[in-house]
């Protein structure tokens, strides 16, 4: 809860400024950069988390990798992260930026998994009916996980509806073990 609390600090101070220059999409597309930066570079990344690395040698680095692919800004903004001793939060200031944007926007993630790929049909079926539930226009991300057996669990923010099979096969399970003690028990 923390984490997300500072993480929502620095997203909202980027955010406001990205806002004033009106590139929101272009700094949202920055930080992916640096993200992805640090995630195909595995060395860059364990030096960028290192407490044991000085954070003049941290902004180095930066600047060598950085300089030319991001805007001032957004390698003003790693320096920040780095003398605060913040880097580390970077995935969740990403996640907290993508969200101001939807709120910005009126949008809504909503999050669907499903044990197997989903057919085209199915696909418009669940965001008409997500952009019904929700009002709002919905940006959907599609997850398999086999694991569901069969049906969907869609998250909305903190709403979890879930008609997977595997929870209503738990459902039956705890229903069938009620039964039974009370039966034994009556």
């Amino acid at each position: 809860m923390l984490l997300n609390a500072i993480a929502g600090r620095y997203a909202q101070s980027l955010f406001d400024m990205a806002k004033k220059k009106n590139q929101l999409d272009e700094q949202l597309a920055e930080l992916l950069k640096v993200k992805a930066e640090l995630r195909e570079h595995p060395d860059l990344l364990r030096s960028m988390l290192s407490p044991t690395v000085p954070s003049v040698t941290k902004k180095s680095i930066l600047k060598q990798v950085l300089e030319n692919r991001v805007s001032p800004t957004t390698l003003h903004f790693m320096y920040v992260l780095v003398d605060k001793n913040r880097e580390i939060y970077l995935g969740l200031i990403v996640k907290a930026y993508k969200e101001l944007l939807r709120n910005e926007r009126g949008t809504v993630e909503v999050i669907v998994q499903s044990a197997a790929p989903l057919e085209e049909n199915l696909v418009r079926q669940v965001e008409e009916r997500m952009l019904s539930y929700t009002g709002k226009k919905v940006e959907l991300q599609f997850e398999v996980d086999p694991s569901l057996i069969g049906g969907l669990l869609i998250r909305i923010g903190d709403t979890i509806i879930d008609g997977s099979v595997r929870h209503q096969l738990t459902q039956i399970h705890e229903r069938l073990s009620k039964v039974g003690t009370v039966a034994i028990g009556g």
